[in-house]
């Protein structure tokens, strides 16, 4: 091989790896193109969803403001509970079928995993760390803690006076 095939080599080399830049550059513009895409339709998508559920939640709104409008007398009282009993039960009904359950945690006991403890009560009647009362009740996503329960658990009084030992 003389220098003038060497220089031809050379400047082949130099040409491939022009179109292997060029080539670079465009597949990383088309990636980023793809990645703002690909986020664009992921929001469109949650917003969809959220249209979606608030779509559920209207007629919750509907029923509250019809109870609403209803003037409450002494005649009354009892089906205008009735009846918010009935929105409250249609709304956990959504949120079920979304995915959402609530739970209740009186009687267990205390798991910091689910419950939140914002008190507690002296009763000695109680095992200690047993949920006496549910203050906000937790929920799950699935099979996610979406939000503790908040709690109030129960502790025994100590003895004044008395033996340590037992």
């Amino acid at each position: 091989m003389n220098l003038n095939d060497l220089r031809k080599e050379f400047l082949k080399i130099i040409e491939e790896s022009k179109d292997y830049k060029e080539l670079y550059l465009r597949t990383l513009a088309d990636f980023k193109n793809y990645k703002k895409r690909q986020l664009e339709e992921m929001e469109r998508i949650k917003d969809l969803t959220k249209g979606e559920i608030i779509l559920k939640i209207i007629p919750v709104i509907d029923n509250f403001e019809r109870a609403m409008c209803v003037e409450m007398n002494d005649n009354n009282f009892e089906s205008i509970k009735k009846g918010i009993e009935m929105i409250y039960k249609q709304f956990l009904n959504i949120l079920e079928k979304e995915g959402v359950k609530q739970f209740s945690s009186i009687g267990e006991k205390f798991d910091p995993s689910k419950h939140e403890a914002i008190g507690i009560a002296y009763d000695d009647s109680k095992e200690e760390d047993t949920i006496l009362d549910e203050v906000e009740k937790g929920y799950y996503y699935k099979d996610s803690l979406l939000r503790p329960a908040k709690v109030i658990v129960s502790k025994k009084m100590k003895k004044e006076g008395g033996d340590e030992n037992g």
